[in-house]
């Protein structure tokens, strides 16, 4: 018996110990293993192969249904084989298949090598960057970890969520300047690559570029510091503002954000500018959407309303710049004053298409922290089927214009 009794008080002696070890409050607590990075990787593929087809308005519209679920499989049964920027890479590039620009995986673009790109008639150029690097300014990339140009836009065209080529011009200088991009992609294998640029002389000017996280970056800011700056990089902080060209007798308008400022209404601002239009000597109404990503369509409405019942209205009074930019409810607001108006459209194609998927929620995958926009609308303002919005009358920008500060598309308006 008293054998017994002492096996018995070792037996609850030990089983307390263990617990206490383990991180429990007693015998009967329950340990917990964190998830491995297996689990998290395969969770979330799970989870967004799950909720996406039932959250989006219409996922399988072009993209083959047994196609994103295969792929789905595919990049679960390579966790254990490939990076965490391979596999971001290629759940972003899942995602960018189903062919509707306004469903994607946020790209994560914190930390980025220290240059501003902009993709020309002549090609991608640099047109800002840190002090380290303000050699290249001005300069034509080339190559990157001295693979050309054409075989990184090759390998980024299936991870970017586009509508249209508009849309991927607009996107692509972003995504080529994020590391994690390039490494998912192979294009690189570290932090640091090499990018290659070409002069005005033909010249090759090679770099190391080392990222850094974006909101330090210190740009060099050349151009916008500049004297006698186009009109259209002025106030890139505003969503909407005017000023008269007297010489012209031309009131030049852009709208930049489709939403009202808390400064002034865009109903007020409306308002304001008829006022001035009324009271001065005004022979010509420049309206530009090319820097205008979207938001809500319906604050431009007073301004529609108001432009297609004015004298202007005519197609040699009545400019609107459109481009690669011009997308979602911009692109909205440029169809309606395509069919209420008589206006002369100039610019570029739009980046969004004139039938389009939209009204974006978002889907937040847990573990890996990648947040995916999907659309839950259907918009159809077209009978045609097209890509983008075409301008009446074309004009690409060109690097010789934006060195000299000249504006290609308003020269034209107003010559």
């Amino acid at each position: 018996m008293k054998t017994h009794a002492r096996g018995k008080t070792l037996v609850l002696l030990v089983s307390t110990i263990l617990s206490l070890l383990l991180g429990g409050c007693g015998p009967s607590q329950p340990v917990k293993i964190a998830p491995s990075r297996y689990d998290k990787w395969v969770n979330d593929i799970d989870y967004l192969a799950e909720e996406l087809p039932k959250r989006h308005k219409n996922l399988f519209f072009s993209l083959d249904r047994a196609d994103f679920y295969r792929e789905t499989e595919r990049i679960k049964q390579q966790v254990n084989k490939w990076t965490d920027d391979e596999l971001k890479v290629a759940l972003t590039g899942l995602v960018a298949s189903v062919g509707d620009g306004h469903t994607m995986i946020y790209p994560d673009f914190r930390v980025m090598y220290p240059l501003r790109l902009y993709w020309f008639k002549e090609g991608i150029y640099v047109l800002d960057a840190s002090e380290e690097y303000q050699e290249a300014i001005s300069l034509k990339l080339v190559t990157i970890n001295g693979k050309p140009l054409g075989e990184v836009l090759t390998a980024l065209g299936p991870i970017i969520s586009c509508d249209n080529e508009a849309g991927f011009k607009y996107y692509v200088p972003s995504y080529m300047l994020a590391p994690w991009v390039l490494r998912g992609l192979g294009i690189s294998d570290s932090d640091h690559v090499t990018m290659g640029f070409l002069d005005s002389e033909g010249q090759k000017v090679v770099l190391t570029m080392y990222p850094e996280e974006t909101q330090s970056i210190q740009y060099m800011a050349s151009f916008s510091q500049r004297a006698g700056l186009p009109l259209y990089l002025r106030h890139p902080g505003l969503y909407y503002w005017y000023e008269y060209i007297p010489q012209h007798n031309t009131v030049y308008f852009q709208y930049n954000v489709c939403a009202n400022m808390p400064v002034q209404s865009f109903q007020a601002f409306t308002d304001e500018l008829f006022e001035f239009i009324v009271h001065n000597q005004v022979e010509r109404l420049v309206v530009d959407l090319r820097s205008n990503g979207g938001g809500n369509s319906s604050v431009m409405s007073p301004f529609i309303g108001r432009v297609k019942r004015s004298a202007l209205n005519d197609a040699d009074k009545l400019f609107v710049i459109i481009g690669r930019r011009t997308f979602s409810s911009a692109l909205l607001n440029a169809l309606d004053l395509k069919q209420s108006t008589k206006a002369t459209f100039v610019g570029e194609a739009t980046g969004g298409k004139p039938n389009h998927y939209g009204e974006v929620r978002t889907l937040f995958l847990p573990n890996t922290g990648l947040t995916v926009g999907y659309s839950t609308k259907y918009f159809r303002k077209s009978r045609e089927d097209a890509d983008s919005l075409l301008p009446d009358v074309i004009i690409e920008p060109i690097i010789a214009a934006f060195t000299k500060g000249q504006d290609p598309v308003m020269n034209w308006i107003l010559q």
